[in-house]
């Protein structure tokens, strides 16, 4: 039975919507606040919760190391480092009051933790869950330290196999860890919709029932958000910004703004809704259907009590508040008990 995991007085379960995880990243563009504003934003949207970024380029990132991602109309620069620098800068005292704001606001505020240093910011800070980035789920030392924190984890799973996942959750668990949460995720910065590969959500939830699986989700759209609640989806992360036309961060090009992230809560929402019942059956709402629109054994003409029917004196016609069309044949040769009209619907309590 796949587990309930709580995230501060929020519930990751296949019981309720997706729990939806407005990824602002690195999107504060170091502007204490703007960051307080996507705060703000996110839980105005309906979101569940917010996620950031903690990291420093010095730690993360040799000087010389490519870019990775190739986003449409995101400003270029030459290595990892010369874009890490510029957005690292968020100052550390304005996290006590991110969260105080998050709390007043009534929503979830946690990070991506890129060292062990990040991680023990973030917990003195008092986040009530740590994310992994996929990059890191071979990062085993930083794995173990997250773990030890004892808060829930929410692990991405791109560029990553079964075997990597698998040894990425024994190390948590070895830490006496068993809080997290998997998304499956295509590391690819915009992601094609082509490659955005949901199945694979079955896959890992097959290979680890005993955790909830969601998505991180790197594509333009609400598409695959929603496909993907279709399939089951318990955590939905999506990457957000207040206004796609800013500079310096390239998350900011191919995030959901505030209206767009409001659509994603209420259609993922309604999509999980519409998952409804397994057992097939009629439903409440269905009742005045199966009175209405199916049909009864009718009578064609005037039938006087006492009178045999023949397949010439009846027919099948809605409402269907009398004898089924099924029984038609079971009809025929009945006598009635009292006359009966042209277009009378006919009753097993109206035949001898």
């Amino acid at each position: 039975m796949v587990k309930i995991i709580q995230i501060g007085k929020q519930i990751v379960s296949a019981e309720r919507p997706p729990f939806i995880i407005a990824e602002a990243g690195a999107n504060h563009n170091a502007q204490p606040e703007l960051a307080l504003d996507l705060i703000r934003a996110a839980a105005d949207a309906g979101a569940d919760a917010i996620k950031f970024q903690n990291y420093s380029a010095e730690r993360l990132s040799t000087r010389n190391a490519p870019v990775y991602w190739d986003v449409p109309g995101a400003e270029k620069v030459g290595s990892q480092f010369e874009l890490f620098s510029k957005l690292e800068g968020l100052p550390p005292e304005t996290y006590p009051i991110m969260k105080t704001l998050a709390e007043e606001v009534g929503i979830e505020f946690f990070s991506s933790p890129f060292s062990e240093f990040d991680t023990d910011f973030l917990s003195e800070v008092g986040v009530p869950a740590y994310k992994i980035a996929s990059p890191d789920i071979t990062h085993h030392p930083l794995l173990r330290h997250v773990a030890r924190k004892g808060k829930p984890i929410v692990l991405s799973t791109g560029i990553s196999t079964l075997g990597e996942i698998e040894e990425a959750v024994q190390v948590i668990e070895n830490e006496g860890n068993k809080e997290i949460v998997l998304l499956h995720c295509t590391s690819t910065y915009p992601a094609p919709i082509t490659d955005a590969n949901l199945r694979m959500m079955a896959s890992i939830q097959n290979a680890f029932p005993d955790y909830p699986v969601g998505l991180s989700d790197h594509t333009y759209g609400l598409t695959a958000p929603i496909a993907a609640t279709a399939l089951g989806c318990q955590a939905i992360e999506k990457h957000f910004t207040l206004d796609k036309s800013l500079p310096d961060s390239p998350d900011h090009k191919f995030g959901v703004d505030p209206v767009e992230l409001t659509a994603l809560v209420n259609e993922t929402r309604a999509a999980w809704q519409a998952l409804g019942q397994s057992v097939k059956k009629p439903v409440e709402s269905e009742i005045p259907a199966m009175n209405y629109m199916r049909r009864s054994v009718v009578t064609v003409v005037d039938v006087p009590a006492g009178t045999r029917l023949t397949s010439d004196m009846i027919a099948c016609k809605r409402p269907g508040t009398g004898i089924s069309p099924k029984y038609f044949d079971r009809v025929i040769g009945r006598r009635v008990r009292a006359d009966v009209a042209a277009d009378d619907v006919l009753t097993w309590e109206s035949l001898d």
